[in-house]
């Protein structure tokens, strides 16, 4: 199973976006991960989509159906925000408390890799078994 970071998912899915190859790349790695039915997604990765789709001024129905798609992918996080405040007594992890809370439960599902666009993910690689790979 992969998990990805929220950042994919928008790319994929954003009208306007900085760099088209990015959204080429996460457009891919979306659509095969949906045709093989490897995806895992948290309850955050659809608050934090909604959040940058509303912002960004996307259509209301875009918004909902990639919603509706996603949620398909949502696994249970009941124990992985026992493990998140368990993390958060270290000061410096609340500086990164959204990207450590991804890094905790695509680990505590066991995924092979988590994907991302966002490079501050590099500090998280040596806390956790999870293969990070940070698209350029």
């Amino acid at each position: 199973m992969i998990y990805l970071d929220t950042n994919v998912l928008l790319y994929a899915t954003l009208s306007k976006v900085d760099n088209k190859s990015q959204q080429e790349i996460a457009i891919s790695i979306l659509k095969e991960l949906v045709t093989n039915n490897s995806l895992i997604l948290s309850n955050l990765s659809l608050l934090e989509y909604s959040f940058v789709m509303q912002k960004a001024n996307e259509d209301i129905i875009k918004i909902e159906n990639a919603i509706k798609l996603f949620n398909k992918f949502v696994k249970n996080e009941q124990e992985n925000f026992n493990n998140l405040i368990n993390f958060l007594n270290n000061r410096n992890a609340f500086k990164n408390s959204f990207d450590l809370y991804h890094i905790i439960f695509a680990n505590s599902y066991k995924c092979q890799k988590l994907i991302t666009f966002d490079k501050g993910f590099k500090k998280f690689k040596d806390i956790c078994s999870l293969e990070i790979e940070i698209i350029k």
